[in-house]
Parts: C-alpha cells; structure tokens; sequence
C-alpha cells in the first residue's frame, strides 16, 4: 500500500500543431476581426531561390457539426442526479487537452484565448411556458436548444474564463512543466492520461431545482453550420450570442440533466456536527426479570444493586455498544451465586439430563428452557457457581436474553438460512464424492500394486511402467531422457516390444524354444551390460559417392605424413636450406653454397604444386581448409546472380547502374508493360560487389557450421534398480492419488492436510454464513441492538465501546438454535459448527492482501471475524475473550456519528491518527495549544500514524458507527501531556473524499481562521443577492476582497487558470480530538 499526496496544475488554455501559427489575435468577443468564417495560418517557402507567400485557411468552428461523446470524460454532476450541490459549479471535461481550443479561429491574447464551444446550463420550468429553452432533439443535422430568456446566458466576452487545462500532478518550477508539456508531443506519450480540458458553467444555481446543461457553440460560424445557414460573411470571431439577445436557436453537440438539492454541501454539513460525551444510559435500559417465569417462584435477583437504584430484580440489560461510562446493573463483582433464583434456575435448566440419566432410555424427552452452547461445550449440565463461559452466559438473565433474541432471528430467518446451508453442502457432497471414489480407487491400485507390480523384476516393472517414464524424473532430468543416452533403447520397454516378446505370442514361443530362460528382463538386462545392442551401426554402401571416397581416389590422398610434413613446412624448409647456404658460403665454399641455394629454390616451388593437390585433397573433408580458401579468395566486384533460364528475357533499357527494365508477357503490343529496378550494385575497383560480399558471409557462415563436429554419444550403463525405486515412489496409490484430490476439492482449510492418505475421509464440513449479523438484529429493533438511542442528539459525534459479552452471548444464541435447526432438516450435521461468526459488517476496511497467497488471504480474513469457532472455546474461559488472537482483546472504541454528512456522502473516509505536540515555526514544542496531526508520506508513516476502522455498523436513517482496535484510554491519551515522548491520544478525522475535483463557493462565509481569509474561504455571500454569473470584471464585496493579499487580489479576473484555482473545493476534513468526547468521564475498565 503506497501514500499518494493529490497535486493538480491548472493551464489557461493548450494548443497543438498549426493553430499556433495563427496570427490574428483573440479580441474576446470586444469587436470585429479582418477575417472571415475561418482563421488563417501564413506558410513561406523558397521555391527555385524565389520566396512563396501563402495563406492556408484551417478547419473551424464553421465546420463542425458534431461532437464524439466519448471524447467526454465526465460531466459534473453526474447525468439524472436529484441532490447536486447548488454551491458548485457544472462542468464537463474532455479528453484531449487541446480539446476546447483546437479549432478557436484566433490566437490568444496574452493569457486568455476563448473556447470554441460553451456550456450552457438552463432552468427547468415546471411548464414549458416557465422553462428557460426549449429543447428539439430531432433537430438536424443536431439537436437544436431555443434559449427564451436572455438572462439565462452568460456574458459572451468572458468565455475565456471558463475553459482551462487540469493536470493530474505538481511542478515545482516552471522548466519542469515545460518538459510535460513537451512530453504530450512525443508518439508514445506516457503523460496522456494525466491531463485533460475542462469547460465550466459560471452560473449560480437554485437549491432544489431542475437543470439542463447544453455544449454549443462558442462562436456564430459553429451556431450558424449546426442550424445549416450561410457562414460566408460572418466575422471568424463573432461569438454566438450577444447580451440581451433572446429568444436564439443553439446547435447542441452534447446535454444532460440534473437536480439541485438542499442547500448544504461536504462542508456545512460536516461544520454541523458537535463532539459530544455520551450519556451513561446509552446502551443499557432496565429490564423487568421480576417474573421470570417456566414454573420459578423467584425473580432475577442475582446481585446487589444499591440504592437508590431500582429494585434487585430490574436488571440493566446492555447493547452490542455502550456508553465508556456505562455502569452494569449489577456489576459482576455483586453477583451472588448463592441466591435462591440461582437454585431453582440450575434445577430447570439440568432437568433434562437428569431425567434422561434416571431413566432406561425409553421415556420421551423432556421440554426445558435451553442450555445455549451446550452441543458445542459437549456439557448437558451448568453449575451457576462454577467457572467457565457456558455457567456465565446461561446463569445470568442479561445474557440469556441476547441467545434469546439470537434464537428469534434464527427462527424467523430459518428458510432462507437453511436454503443456504443446502446450497452449500451440496459442494461438500460433490468433494465427499471426489473423496469416496478416489478412497476407492487408491484402494484397489494399492492392492495391485501389492500383489502384481511389485512381484515384478525390476525391468519387466519398467517395462510395464513405460508409458510414465517421461513424466518420473530421475536426476536431474527424467528417467526416458537417461533411457535414451544409456545402452537401453527405449524401444526395449515400450509396448510394442512387451507386445511382440510376449510369452504367449507366436514370436516368444519361438524364442523361448530357443532359449527356455528368456523373458523380457533377461533381454533388458543383457542390453544394460553391453552383452548385446539393439541394432549394428549403419553403414555407407558402397554405390553411395562420398567426399570420403573421392579423396581416396585422389592420387596423393595416401602421401607418407613425413611428406605431408614437408609439403606443409616447405617455406620453413627453404629458409633453413639458404641459412645453411650463408654458412657455407662464409666458410668459403661458395660453389657448394650456390648448389645448396638453388636446390632449396627448386625444390620450393617444385613443391608448390604437390601441396596445393593436397590442399584440394583435404578440403573436400576437411570444412576448415575450404574457410580459408574462401576468406583468401581475391576481390570480386563484378560478382552478380544471374538468372539463367528467365521466364521472360530482360532487356535492358538504359545504360545506368541502377537501371529500369521493362518486361512483357505476350507479344502482342497490346500487352501489359511493366517496370522493375534491378537488384545489380556496381562496387569500387579492386572490393567485392554487395553480392559478393553477401556469398562470401554466407558461405563462410555455412562452413564453419560444417567444421562443428558432432559430439559422440556416449552410451553409459542405465540404472534399473534405482529407476525403479523412483517409479515405484512416484506411481504409489498412497501419494498419488491424495495429490488428486488436494487439487480437485476446495474446502477452507488448508489442501496440503489431504496429503495424507489417512485424511481422505468424508468431511461433515458446517455452512459459514459472512452475514454481519447485527443487522438482523438491527431489523428487529434498534433499541435490542443499542439501547436509548434516542438520547444520541442530531449532528453528534461521539465515542462508544463494544460489549463482547453481549456480541458473543448473542452469536452463540444463533449458532445454537441453527444446529438444532439443521438437525430438525436432516443435514449432515453435529450441532457443533460455528454457523455464524460475524457480528460486524467488515465489508471495504482496508487491508493489504494483494501480496497473499489464496490460503494466507483466508487466513487474513478470519481475523477478521468477532468471534473464533466456538467448540475451541476454553471450558474455563470468561465470557468475552474469544476474540481472534491476532486482533485485540477486551472492549474496542467505536465512533457514532449521527447526521445528514454520511447519510449524503455514504464514502466518505473515516480513520483515527495519532495526536503530537505544538511545534512552532521554530520547531519549538508549545504544550499549551492544541496538539496536531503530522503529515503522512511514506507507508511506514501510515502504519505508525493512522489507524482505519476495523468494522462498522449503521441505523437508519442518519447513524453510522466506525469500530477501531484501541481502548478508550488509548484514544484519550495522557491527562496532562506536557512533552514530545508523553501520549497524547488521538484525533478521530472525517474527510471528503479526494481525487475528483469540484469547483464552486462555500454556502457561508466561516472561515477556518478569522484572523486570516484566502479564497478558500470565499462564498456566495461575498456577491450581490440578484447574481446570475460569476463575473470576472465584478469582484467579491470589499470586505472580502480587500483581507486578502495583493497576490491573491491579482489573480481575480487575470486568466482561466487562476479562476479555477480560485472556486477549487478543496476536500474538506473535520478532526475531533478524543479528549472532547471522552473529558471528564469516569471511564469504566475495557477489558
């Protein structure tokens, strides 16, 4: 999981290609322009030394008539939305960046260059006669928008305003977005998905009211094409509307409808909500157990409650969530087990045990209240003063009572539960099917292993395990690779050779005639120890014509090899020969010296003829004498292909190198000429010709392949006995085929335990039910799942713990009376599955689990259920603490959030980051104002920073709760934190979703920081109530306008990317420090 900090660039406008070779500039729809219907681009060439001047016209708005809609990215809102915003601002984007000012017939004028399209966004009437337009989508050749009320249209010499460039990352200097820029114009451009064109409708929109949003065109010559009247005279700039001009037809290239809702957005709703302590009777509400019934003469009272509480019998019965505060009525340290209630509640609930020890076991079973749990803890008896979870749940009415209401949602959920059960069981009978057949036929391999295949010898066993021999690996490679380099042909074992050796076949009747001790494994055997081979070495015939036999037959092919020495050293001979001269000739015997001399000469070049024989002898078998002679060969450049039996002649038509030749297919005139270049290259005295070149290259290329020797195979002894000690491991019934069955049946455990043979046995695998169950709960009253929820007032804030003792009194409830269930239906069951083991919704936390292999992702995923299988229980276990081990124990902190923000905005991101000490812009530590969050950067800040919920719940209509692994001390951190090292708790953070951008103002001004405004903080309420349209020449009022700094000031009006960074909506966060939820309270123990 990796941080992403969101950046944006904005652009005034984008052009590409020839539309910056546009001269005339943009007037903005001021006045009239020199040129007509389209803009005009100057081209200047050199033609022959003489200068060319020409005047290309470009495509425009006057020719078009139509619009791609998938060059459409997104529109704001989206199309049919009934709740907009009416603080924001309609918008569509596009793909291409220089989408919006490609075909504008001007160039711009300093920063600011106008669309060639607009976005129109007009009212809905109730009536026809109260709408703003009128709307024709059968116009042609485009749909055709009639705007009947001039106020409804913006002011046509602003519309460079409201076209800008957005891209998807931030540059520090202005060079580095030069070079993305530059980037955009390479072929394979890695940066295309990272920036797009925007077009924005400046107007100020209605709460609760129907709009239509139109793309038309910005400039008269599009209005007039789409509406199929005369461009010819029109002004290329000319915009499409002039003020007060109504009623007028507009073309429509794109449209879609939407709906303003409320007047409230992201930030005055999250601005509503207040942190709040929660009320101690939160989660808790009395429950009357005076009257307990099923033949008690007692009530509940099981402990002391002192006064002034309530009576001794009004228990307090809890929730799945409670105030931290929350007091249990009675604490368990009051309980007292000896109370006659106790008594008499023990007699009901063991009566059946009792009753069936008693009897001979033909008397009908007896009717009792149940003992929850009881299948699953394999006990038939409680004992209310005994330790122990099932004694806790099933002696105290407040947890008797969640099994109860478990029970309740069982059994009015049953037929839809136990069509699931079914659903399910049916792939665990198709898996006891795969078990059963492949039991079965393990079974019956092993035994014919047992007693045919292994009375085998070892090579009449290979050879009846043949077919396998390619899939068995020996070392390193696999045995048939080994067969094939060893003296055992692989034909010796394969079924053709078994077929025709066979004893009973008329050929083996033969050879065992011949030899009464032959069989197969002799026959392996003897060819293993070279006694015999498969078949003798072919031979050459002697009518085939080698190049072997020609040198044979050459006269010198059988010179001595002393003369073949000196025919190979004959220059080394004739040098010694005149030094031997020289020595004789100093010594004076200068006749004898000359004789020497000029025997040596003679008999060199006399010799010269022998060698060169020998030389052609040993290249015909020798492929390194023929490189040589190749790489020696002397220049060729007048080497060509020639063809030398054309199906047409060629004749030559010129005299030039590269020459055009023309051929003919018939002789009649009327034929069909056509003209062909020669491939023929002329090349520089004394160097080969290109095709010279090239057969020199491939010729050698083919001889020093020839001159590679092929290696001689060398047969070596195959190992039989070890061959078929891994034949036999690998063809093992026991291995096999538990290996077949871990890859055909899926359960949720892990499929290695089917490895073992003994393991393969039908599985009584139980449903598993991911249904956070606290929803079924939920359904049937709120108050079962959060008592007093009325007392959590709208717009709050606040912090809850869980009641595990509740959560799991509840879940066994479930996973009790659904054992009975099923055992009522007949399924496969024991009663002690753990059907249902999610109490919370956990559905979209984050967890990083895309690095986990399947098995390790299931395994994650149990983490994640609130409680563990429930047979695993400890018998001595408290109530509460069987959690997954890999999660926290005790009661967990759960933030409530009840108002309209998340009830509008269902995903908007909830997490908890740690709180640090004031640090000043010094870095000085300041322990007495707020603390703060730090920024998170890297994933390894994320882990020791930011905490996400690990589950999550809601009541309709308005109430979330976000559920985190930490205690309420934890969250609340040190009383009186006063150093860096000291804990200061954590900040509970609700945040807007980034990553899509909305431009627009704040319904109020409520700025974050009342002694510093920017324009972040600018709204609606800074212009004059009648404002139709944002209107660059009109600034926010002057006690707005005049807080800000020059800087900011400056950029009001200046250019379009300045407009859309200034009604950017930045992503709203509200952080509510624990300490403002939790002071002051009284906390009660989490564990």
């Amino acid at each position: 999981m990796s941080v992403t900090v969101a950046k944006y660039t904005f652009s005034a406008w984008l052009r590409k290609g020839i539309g910056n070779r546009i001269t005339e500039p943009d007037n903005l729809g001021l006045g009239g322009g020199a040129v007509k219907e389209r803009a005009h681009v100057p081209v200047d060439v050199m033609l022959n030394t003489t200068p060319v001047h020409k005047e290309f016209a470009l495509i425009g708005p006057g020719d078009i008539i139509g619009l791609n809609p998938e060059m459409v990215v997104r529109t704001e809102p989206l199309n049919r939305i009934t709740n907009f915003e009416p603080n924001y601002l309609p918008f569509i984007e596009f793909y291409d960046e220089d989408f919006l000012w490609r075909y504008t017939p001007a160039r711009a004028n300093g920063q600011r260059l106008r669309p060639w399209i607009a976005l129109l966004v007009l009212e809905e009437g109730a009536t026809e006669a109260e709408s703003e337009f009128k709307y024709n989508p059968r116009g042609f050749p485009l749909p055709i928008v009639t705007v009947a009320n001039a106020d409804a249209l913006p002011a046509p010499i602003e519309t460079w305003a409201w076209g800008h460039v957005h891209i998807n990352e931030g540059y520090d200097t202005p060079t580095d977005f030069e070079k993305f820029l530059r980037s955009l114009h390479e072929m394979d451009n890695p940066n295309a998905d990272k920036i797009i064109s925007r077009l924005i409708c400046p107007r100020k929109l209605k709460a609760k009211t129907g709009y239509h949003a139109f793309v038309v065109p910005a400039f008269e010559t599009g209005r007039r094409v789409g509406l199929q009247q005369d461009v010819s005279t029109i002004d290329a700039q000319q915009p499409s509307w002039t003020v007060g001009a109504a009623p007028i037809d507009f073309p429509v290239y794109y449209e879609w409808a939407f709906r303003t809702g409320e007047n409230e957005d992201f930030e005055s709703l999250v601005k509503l909500l207040q942190p709040r302590p929660m009320d101690p009777q939160v989660g808790i509400r009395d429950m009357d157990a005076s009257q307990p019934g099923f033949g008690m003469t007692v009530g509940a009272d099981i402990g002391k409650i002192p006064p002034p509480e309530k009576p001794q019998t009004i228990l307090g019965l809890e929730g799945a969530l409670k105030a931290p505060t929350t007091v249990s009525r009675p604490k368990e340290s009051d309980i007292d087990t000896s109370k006659p209630f106790f008594a008499q509640l023990k007699l009901i609930l063991n009566f059946p045990a009792d009753v069936q020890d008693a009897s001979d076991g033909d008397d009908d079973p007896v009717v009792s209240p149940p003992i929850y749990g009881e299948n699953h803890a394999l006990q038939r008896r409680i004992d209310p003063a005994g330790a122990g979870w099932l004694n806790f749940l099933n002696r105290d009415p407040r947890f008797r009572v969640p099994s109860g209401f478990g029970t309740s949602v069982i059994q009015k959920n049953q037929e839809d539960y136990v069509a699931r059960a079914w659903e399910q069981v049916k792939k665990i009978l198709a898996a006891n099917r795969i078990i059963i057949r492949s039991v079965f036929a393990m079974e019956t391999v092993r035994m014919i292993q047992t007693n045919f295949v292994q009375r085998l010898a070892p090579a009449e066993m290979l050879a009846v395990f043949s077919p396998v021999l390619k899939k068995v690996k020996g070392s390193p490679t696999t045995l048939f690779h080994q067969l094939t380099t060893s003296l055992v042909s692989p034909a010796a074992l394969n079924s053709a050779m078994r077929r025709m050796i066979r004893p009973r076949g008329s050929y083996g009747k033969r050879l065992r005639a011949a030899n009464s001790s032959f069989n197969h494994g002799a026959l392996v055997q003897d060819l293993n120890s070279g006694r015999i081979s498969a078949a003798p070495p072919k031979q050459v015939s002697d009518s085939v014509i080698t190049d072997e036999r020609i040198a044979e037959q050459l006269p010198n092919a059988h010179e001595p090899a002393w003369l073949q020495w000196i025919l190979t050293h004959r220059l080394l001979l004739l040098i010694l020969l005149l030094l031997l001269a020289v020595v004789i000739a100093i010594a004076g015997a200068w006749w004898l010296a000359l004789i020497v001399a000029a025997a040596a000469v003679f008999g060199y070049f006399r010799t010269a003829e022998a060698e060169r024989a020998l030389e052609a002898t040993k290249s015909l078998t020798d492929p390194n004498a023929t490189l040589h002679d190749i790489e020696n060969a002397p220049p060729q450049p007048n080497f060509a292909f020639v063809v030398t039996d054309p199906v047409t002649p060629i004749s030559a038509t010129s005299g030039t190198d590269i020459a055009t030749t023309s051929f003919t297919t018939s002789a009649s005139t009327d034929a069909l000429r056509f003209n062909e270049v020669s491939m023929i290259t002329r090349a520089a005295a004394g160097a080969d010709s290109v095709e010279a070149r090239n057969f020199r290259s491939a010729a050698t290329l083919f001889n020093q392949r020839l001159a590679i020797e092929p290696s001689e195979l060398q047969l070596v002894r195959f190992d039989i006995t070890s061959a078929q000690t891994k034949v036999s491991d690998a063809t093992r019934a026991t291995i096999v085929f538990p290996q077949l069955v871990a890859k055909q049946v899926r359960f949720t455990f892990n499929p290695a335990w089917l490895l073992q043979p003994e393991h393969l046995v039908p599985a009584m695998a139980y449903p598993d039910f991911p249904d956070p169950m606290y929803e079924k709960l939920r359904d049937i009253s709120s108050e079962l799942f959060l008592p007093n929820l009325e007392l959590v007032p709208p717009n709050t804030i606040s912090l809850l713990v869980t009641n595990p003792e509740f959560i799991e009194a509840y879940m066994t409830g479930l996973n009790h009376e659904f054992g009975r269930e099923l055992l009522w239906r007949e399924y496969p069951t024991d009663q002690r599955g753990s059907y249902f083991r999610q109490f919370w919704d956990v559905k979209g936390i984050i967890a990083d689990d895309s690095d986990l292999t399947p098995e390790k992702r299931a395994e994650l995923a149990d983490t994640y259920k609130d409680i563990v299988p429930i047979d695993t229980w400890i018998s001595t276990s408290k109530l509460g603490t069987h959690r997954s081990p890999a999660r926290p124990p005790g009661r967990q902190l759960v933030l409530l959030v009840r108002g309209e923000l998340l009830k509008k905005y269902p995903n908007t991101i909830v997490y908890a980051q740690r709180a640090h000490i004031f640090r000043d812009e010094h870095g000085t530590p300041d322990p007495t104002k707020d603390p703060v969050i730090v920024e998170v950067k890297t994933e390894a800040d994320m882990h020791a920073e930011i905490l996400f919920p690990m589950f999550r719940a809601e009541v309709e209509p308005d109430i979330r709760f976000f559920g985190f692994d930490m205690k309420p001390e934890d969250a609340k951190g040190a009383d009186n934190p006063q150093t860096a090292t000291d804990d200061w708790g954590y900040y509970f953070i609700i945040q807007q979703v980034p990553g899509e951008p909305r431009f627009g103002m704040d319904i109020e001004f409520e700025p974050d920081d009342p002694n510093k405004v920017t324009w972040d903080d600018l709204s609606w309420d800074e212009f004059s109530s009648g404002l139709r349209f944002i209107d660059t020449s009109t600034p926010p009022v002057a006690s707005f306008f005049n807080r800000l700094t020059s800087a900011e000031r400056g950029q009001w009006g200046s250019h379009s990317a300045d407009m859309a960074s200034i009604l950017y909506q930045r992503p709203v966060m509200i952080a509510v420090h624990a300490k403002e939820m939790l002071e002051n309270l009284d906390l009660q123990p989490s564990t």
